[in-house]
């Protein structure tokens, strides 16, 4: 956007969303940045004390979150509820509940496996990277920007929170919550279009975090590579349900279809992009997912309270352009047209879509469905595996067909049977594959994102001997250091069950503390054969 603010109405009638000023941002990142220095967040308990100011904040901001994203995408407050509000509240909780012991040190039995080892002391712990940037979408304006900054801010990072300007009132929304909730020393919002965002992002941080298109996915990458940083890109694709022959049963799946489809007037990252349809069932789908329109918007969508909007002109003619350019034949669906002036978008579906057709370029974000007819499972497969992995495919099949399905397939998840309810599933990783992105998060995954997995080892400087311990270095020459080989092989890399090639020898490896065992005829031989390299002084 060109100008320095974007208008809000509404509820937050005559605010404006103020842009940050740009010679303001560099000192926004810097402040964070010596806040992170000084040990701020270190103390896991204060950590906690800004999730729990988070949680309080929101439950005292709850209406003017909902009525924010009403405003924005007319989204209904109960679809506000479950599918942002609630996502959010309930990260908080995760993390509240199990943040000491994701948090913890992970320690392995180094011994066991290489006898080395013995008498260290091993362990992964989770430390912060630092300052991150988190770059928000406006699909989804609260949930997509709060949800990463819960793991960041629980992993221990401080954070620039930097809201989509194309969501005014959300963002306005999410910078009151957090400028009055939370500690700036630990969060700011920068507000913005692409001058502010430009400038935010030539400053160093130490990961990246973006959800949106992949055009600006590039750009971004692009920033976190200048500084050799760490990045997650939460991209989007052309994610495909299919539809199989042996499907079940055929009212559920029309219903989860069209309710992924029309969420949020289609504009879902894991929205139904496309269906491939078996030419045996279509005839007696098609009509199931007209009345699943109809059951859950009635006859006339526009004048439902849960139906939401086009975010913005832009985008509804994009969506116009390309219904208006495809080969495929509209059917009948609702008594609605577009309308430009309410950014409304009807609920619409094509059917004799060919994979050329403009419907089948890009990905759609919006409530248009293209139908593809297909003969053969492996035909359906070859289609998908022709365009870039989605960052979500559906099977609607029985086990063999839907295994099939996602065994010669890529992409970021894939659920059987329904379609885009695995979102709410919190404690698994949410994240593409290739063009459709880059690393996971939500849940514990989100800390393991934002966390460095930094390996620490303690070891004894009195074992083993002197003599003993000079195996790991020079002289490796003549017969006196032969020893040497033979010990450091059995001791720091152990021939395992996989890599020995006699019955005998695999043998060896099941009997307990076979490791060790083998190690102390060579131990004997360094105790009478090894030197020292430094001899001790007597001072």
């Amino acid at each position: 956007m060109d100008k320095e603010h974007s208008l809000i109405s509404g509820q937050l009638d005559k605010v404006e969303l103020q842009y940050t000023p740009v010679e303001t941002i560099s000192d926004t990142v810097s402040a964070l940045r010596d806040s992170f220095a000084s040990g701020t967040m270190r103390d896991i308990s204060f950590r906690k004390q800004q999730l729990r100011a988070l949680l309080k904040g929101m439950r005292e901001d709850k209406k003017n979150l909902l009525d924010a994203l009403y405003h924005d995408l007319h989204k209904s407050h109960t679809e506000g509820l479950y599918a942002e509000y609630d996502a959010v509240e309930y990260e908080i909780g995760q993390y509240l509940d199990n943040m000491d012991k994701w948090v913890k040190p992970s320690r392995n039995a180094l011994a066991s496996e290489q006898p080395a080892f013995l008498l260290s002391k091993s362990e992964v712990r989770k430390e912060p990277l630092g300052v991150v940037v988190i770059l928000g979408a406006w699909n989804y304006p609260l949930r997509l920007i709060m949800l990463p900054a819960i793991g960041a801010i629980a992993a221990g990072n401080t954070v620039v929170l930097k809201p989509s300007e194309l969501a005014p009132h959300t963002a306005q929304a999410v910078q009151n919550l957090v400028t009055r909730s939370m500690d700036s020393s630990v969060i700011r919002v920068v507000q913005g279009g692409v001058k502010e965002t430009t400038e935010l992002l030539k400053e160093k941080f130490d990961h990246y975090f973006y959800t949106g298109s992949g055009s600006v996915g590039k750009i971004v990458a692009r920033a976190a590579a200048e500084h050799l940083s760490g990045i997650t890109l939460e991209l989007g694709g052309k994610s495909p349900a299919i539809v199989h022959a042996d499907v079940s049963d055929l009212v559920p799946t029309a219903f989860r279809i069209m309710w992924s489809k029309l969420a949020n007037s289609g504009q879902t990252c894991v929205a139904t992009d496309y269906i491939l349809i078996h030419r045996s069932v279509k005839d007696k789908l098609v009509p199931l997912l007209v009345e699943a329109v109809a059951g859950m918007y009635g006859k006339s969508p526009k004048e439902s309270p849960d139906y939401g909007r086009i975010i913005n002109a832009r985008h509804w003619n994009r969506l116009m352009d390309a219904l208006s350019a495809t080969e495929g034949t509209q059917i009948a669906v609702t008594d609605d047209l577009p309308d430009e002036s309410d950014l409304y978008f009807p609920p619409t579906i094509v059917d004799g879509v060919r994979p050329g057709d403009s419907l089948m370029k890009d990905e759609l974000f919006g409530p248009i469905l293209p139908i593809l007819t297909y003969d053969t499972l492996d035909e359906a497969i070859s289609l998908v595996n022709s365009r870039d992995q989605p960052l979500a495919l559906y099977v609607f099949a029985k086990s063999d067909s839907a295994e099939a399905v996602i065994s010669r397939t890529r992409s970021g998840s894939a659920t059987v049977n329904d379609t885009m309810f695995n979102l709410a599933s919190q404690t698994n990783p949410f994240g593409g594959v290739g063009p459709s992105g880059v690393g996971r998060y939500t849940g514990r995954h989100t800390l393991d994102t934002f966390s460095h997995h930094r390996h620490v080892m303690k070891r004894p400087l009195w074992f083993p001997s002197p003599g003993v311990d000079s195996i790991r270095g020079p002289p490796f020459t003549g017969s006196e250091n032969s020893w040497k080989t033979d010990l450091s092989h059995q001791m720091v890399y152990p021939t395992l069950w996989s890599l020995r090639e006699s019955v005998l020898g695999k043998l060896v490896t099941l009997i307990p503390f076979w490791r060790m065992l083998v190690t102390i005829p060579g131990f004997l031989v360094a105790i009478i054969k090894s030197k020292p390299v430094i001899r001790r002084r007597k001072d």
